[in-house]
């Protein structure tokens, strides 16, 4: 199911919004832009996989750390994600499709490696994903405090790839549509202040104009 969110985009590497996120993370590592070069069996979501596959074929290793989304001026995220690295000097590499809300595909991630980070394979955990808010409104508060609930939903069914039973798709279904209108709420008001033209670009930063995305 789709819900009206900002299209996430990848910041720039020295923006003020990722050395918030690096603080948070408490890391000194520096972001850095990544291609993404995927193979037709490698799948979204689940790049441990991807990569330990790649490990077998091609030999190499893998580098831990955080994928890094920006979501139009209203949050930065960070989720746990694992990358290739060839060896040898070799560039590091993401190995797993990103597919975006609007279908698009990305090309290129922000990457902050993380070496003491630790890989369970056997965990059926799903961590929760770090955001820090890039506005001082109450709203995206209460957003980023619901993604982090619909995650601890996902989390009350043992197992990653488990079909998660009617009851909790419908309450992680709720969740997300509830943080996702606060998140709507606040681009609309922003955009009230700002009159933005019909034919301008969106401030969800899509890249599309303001009447065929938000202003709908």
């Amino acid at each position: 199911m789709n819900f009206p969110r900002p299209i996430p985009f990848v910041p720039s590497a020295d923006s003020e919004a990722v050395e918030k996120l690096r603080q948070r993370l408490s890391l000194k590592s520096i972001p850095i832009r990544l291609r993404v070069t995927t193979e037709p069996e490698e799948r979204e979501k689940s790049c441990y996989a991807n990569v330990q596959n790649r490990i077998e074929r091609q030999g190499g290793s893998m580098r831990l750390g955080w994928a890094v989304w920006q979501h139009s001026n209203l949050f930065i995220e960070a989720e746990r994600h694992a990358v290739y690295d060839p060896g040898n000097g070799g560039e590091l590499l993401d190995c797993t499709p990103h597919i975006l809300p609007d279908e698009t595909e990305c090309s290129k991630i922000l990457f902050i490696p993380n070496d003491g980070d630790i890989y369970n394979p056997a965990s059926d955990y799903v961590p929760d994903n770090v955001r820090v808010p890039l506005m001082d409104d109450p709203r995206i508060a209460q957003a980023l405090n619901l993604f982090s609930q619909k995650t601890a939903l996902m989390n009350c069914v043992p197992g990653v790839d488990v079909a998660l039973p009617s009851d909790v798709v419908r309450a992680v279904a709720k969740t997300e549509l509830k943080a996702s209108m606060l998140l709507l709420s606040v681009i609309q008001s922003s955009n009230r202040r700002g009159r933005v033209g019909r034919n301008d670009p969106c401030p969800c930063g899509s890249g599309k104009k303001y009447k065929r995305c938000h202003g709908r």
